[in-house]
């Protein structure tokens, strides 16, 4: 009987490493083997052709990124657009969802518009948004001119920064889904008794809703850090009325994934685009750490986490 339990589960052990190995290889060759190899090549000299007469530069192409002032610049400006980006989405998802939770009327409508960015394609949106944002003939100015408002050049140099944290946060919708989730699994006990007590409404949200959500919106600021700090394609679709990768967006548009990309693809430098990619990995997980550590301090969590 305990040999036959023993095999039993030698077979669900093989149907686990069976089901799992497709994934592992994958990853293995398309992730893990890319990714260590790339951080070997961020200490060569590696331009791309010169493949067998590599050599070893140490920390140079690392040390390298602090003196280039463009690379501290465009880190500079990503800095700037996480730290807006970041709430700005986070609140408006949240909110979205609130909406959709509580069947405010039209909510579907606003769902599906807010929703639509998840499933259309980056190129595609910023295209859509550069259409929007033209200033003759741009449905924004057309609604602007409705209201008596003068037309704004929405793509020039003054107002792309806002022009491009406006496309962001059409993007809100994203964790729509986590946060629904979260939202329905919060007891209605809990709002049934605070309404005998006499909350209203506002009250409700703030110490019942928000405390109990704390985790999923704990989830969704890092998720939104991560793809914050990672921003690249929607800059150069605005700037540039082309899909061409390689354009280089308004100064004030020009942030870190974009000069990265520029000096692997444009001038050939793969050690030192390598280089600046690694610090941004770097960067992402002391910030990821940061908010971890901070955590604990304002998630709350139903379960005691030890």
């Amino acid at each position: 009987m305990k040999l036959f339990r023993y095999s039993q589960r030698t077979k669900e052990q093989l149907e686990f490493y069976a089901l799992i190995s497709p994934w592992f290889i994958v990853f293995l060759f398309l992730t893990l083997f890319p990714l260590l190899y790339g951080l070997y090549l961020s200490f060569t000299n590696f331009t791309g052709l010169n493949i067998d007469t590599l050599r070893n530069v140490g920390f140079n192409n690392y040390r390298r990124v602090f003196a280039d002032n463009d690379a501290v610049y465009s880190l500079t400006r990503t800095l700037l657009i996480t730290v807006i980006n970041v709430p700005l989405t986070t609140i408006i998802g949240f909110m979205l969802a609130l909406m959709l939770n509580y069947k405010v009327k039209g909510v579907g409508i606003y769902s599906s518009i807010f929703y639509l960015p998840t499933i259309l394609p980056i190129m595609v949106t910023g295209i859509i948004w550069r259409v929007i944002f033209t200033k003759d003939g741009g449905i924004l100015n057309q609604i602007l001119d409705f209201v008596g408002i003068a037309p704004v050049n929405w793509l020039g140099y003054d107002n792309i920064s806002i022009s491009l944290l406006i496309l962001l946060a059409w993007g809100s919708g994203g964790g729509l889904l986590i946060y629904l989730a979260g939202l329905k699994g919060i007891s209605q006990e809990l709002y049934e008794s605070a309404s005998i007590d006499g909350a209203k409404p506002f009250q409700r949200v703030m110490n019942i809703t928000v405390p109990l959500m704390t985790p999923v919106l704990f989830f969704n600021i890092i998720m939104s850090i991560i793809s914050s700090l990672q921003i690249f394609i929607q800059p150069i679709v605005l700037s540039s009325n082309t899909t061409n990768l390689l354009a280089t967006p308004l100064r004030p548009n020009y942030l870190y994934s974009i000069h990265a990309f520029q000096q692997i693809f444009a001038f050939q430098r793969y050690g030192y685009g390598l280089a600046m990619l690694w610090l941004l990995f770097v960067a992402i997980v002391l910030l990821s750490i940061i908010v971890f550590y901070s955590s604990k301090y304002w998630v709350h969590y139903e379960v005691d986490q030890g």
